[in-house]
């Protein structure tokens, strides 16, 4: 008896998943351990990040879960801001912006570790503002 491949798949959990998304953004945005450390709000042991990027996880806790999300608004953001030119998106994150005062967004956000998941919200939300604005 055979079985479909579909039956052989199994489910991936919440943390798999947006694992998945984290490590190919931040390979995508050329995001130094340091900046991925920082993004996760973890410290940057590199053991740690090497295992949680080779198994493409992240931690099992609600604040990584939303900073994710947090990320992945910003690329949805970006995606649909410059939906044809992928070297914008993936290089706004680590260039002066305006929208952030001339900051550079990855700088901004890691400039506090204790406000980081509140300075990706802000840019997340400046991106959601220009967006939806024009």
């Amino acid at each position: 008896m055979t079985q479909h491949l579909s039956d052989k798949k199994q489910k991936l959990s919440e943390e798999e998943v947006l694992g998945q998304a984290f490590w190919a953004l931040v390979h995508h945005y050329g995001f130094t351990r340091e900046q991925q450390a920082g993004l996760l709000g973890i410290p940057n042991y590199r053991q740690r990040l090497n295992k949680l990027d080779s198994e493409k996880i992240i931690p099992k806790d609600v604040d990584k879960k939303n900073r994710v999300g947090l990320l992945l608004g910003i690329h949805k953001n970006l995606r649909i801001l410059f939906p044809y030119n992928r070297e914008v998106v993936y290089g706004w994150m680590s260039k002066p912006q305006s929208a952030l005062g001339g900051l550079v967004p990855i700088d901004f956000i890691l400039e506090d570790p204790v406000y980081s998941y509140e300075r990706m919200a802000i840019v997340r939300r400046r991106l959601d503002y220009i967006r939806c604005a024009g």
